[in-house]
């Protein structure tokens, strides 16, 4: 019983530790990084990720040693959203038909490919921003490849695939891939605008923080957009510390409490073990109970009046406060009165005489 206590203290314990340990606040970010080389299955084995609401960011930049044989499956979660896969970079070995290195999409059922589109092994570039006098976004160059042919959309299914297969590099050869994939509605009504702007020409429908990050660039946010909708890092810094200190506070709360228990735990451990532990105990918590009861003491012994203050008992009495033995039989007439008295003792008769 007493070893269970013991456990069940050092475990309140390390829980009042780990409570009281710092916090440390999660990302908010709209995307998700992810690095081909260490995202891609061993052997081509197919590796499935879910998107919800974030967009996705792959990207491969190194000199592959051995050969890449990437299968990503990735989900959304609803059937009223589509994907919106932008080819942001791509220089790998461009060979006839693509029969090297290539870079597919497509989607299956179970086991079974039901769509493959075209294979993709030619240089795409960069894009770079465009910016007027002010600074500000105005579009964006896409070099040598329109941002058409650098797009790919799925809307058939809550799931697509990507493959990426890419031979050996020769010579030192650094083969970059940059990926970015971005949920959408299929379709917005005005209600929406408020969250979500329309692509020009299309019905798909995209957060407007994407375009705030230059997630996607089908669209470019006008001027009044951008202060509306981007808010910047240093207007939102005491709004987004504002979550923090509540979970803070919550987690001072939390440890007090433990704190408290704890101590209430360790009174009742020693208090149903030694009562005289239980007073050392409270004295090494605090080592003026010990004086300030005894002050107390004293003054309230001055106070209390004589007749009530506590009589010793006969246990306390010492023995050597106790008469001797007396003799087993009471004393005769003539060892009382004395020897020398020769006259009777008088008769009833004449006492109850002197009384009448």
């Amino acid at each position: 019983m007493r070893e269970q206590k013991r456990k069940n203290m050092f475990s309140l314990l390390l829980l009042v530790y780990l409570q009281s340990s710092p916090i440390h606040p999660l990302s908010s970010s709209l995307y998700t990084s992810y690095t081909l080389e260490q995202t891609c299955g061993q052997d081509g084995s197919k590796q499935s990720l879910h998107l919800n609401s974030q967009a996705a960011v792959f990207t491969f930049n190194s000199t592959n040693r051995k050969k890449l044989d990437c299968h990503l499956e990735i989900h959304l979660h609803s059937k009223a959203l589509g994907f919106s896969v932008f080819i942001e970079t791509l220089k790998i070995d461009r060979s006839s038909g693509c029969s090297r290195d290539f870079l597919q999409f497509g989607r299956d059922k179970f086991v079974i490919t039901t769509h493959l589109s075209k294979k993709y092994c030619d240089t795409i570039e960069h894009s770079a921003n465009i910016t007027n006098e002010n600074g500000a976004l105005v579009g964006y160059d896409f070099k040598d490849t329109s941002f058409l042919r650098r797009e790919y959309i799925e809307t058939n299914d809550v799931e697509m695939d990507i493959w990426l297969e890419l031979q050996p590099a020769q010579n030192n050869q650094i083969k970059e891939v940059k990926l970015v994939v971005a949920p959408f509605r299929k379709s917005c009504n005005a209600e929406d605008g408020e969250y979500y702007k329309q692509c020009p020409g299309t019905s798909r429908c995209f957060r407007r923080q994407f375009f705030c990050d230059n997630i996607v660039k089908c669209a470019v946010l006008t001027t009044e957009e951008m202060s509306r909708f981007c808010v910047k890092t240093s207007d939102s810094g005491g709004f987004m510390y504002l979550p923090v200190i509540i979970i803070v506070i919550v987690m001072v709360i939390i440890t007090t409490t433990l704190i408290g228990f704890g101590i209430k735990m360790v009174i009742n451990h020693f208090k149903g073990n030694d009562p005289q532990s239980l007073v050392t105990f409270r004295n090494s918590i605090n080592p003026r109970t010990c004086d300030s009861d005894r002050a107390v003491h004293a003054v309230t012994s001055l106070l209390t009046p004589e007749r009530d203050q506590r009589r010793p008992t006969s246990q306390e009495v010492p023995l050597d406060l106790h008469p001797p033995d007396l003799p087993s039989h009471p004393p005769s007439y003539d060892e009382v009165v004395g020897i020398g008295y020769k006259d009777d003792p008088p008769k009833y008769s004449e006492v109850a005489q002197v009384f009448n």
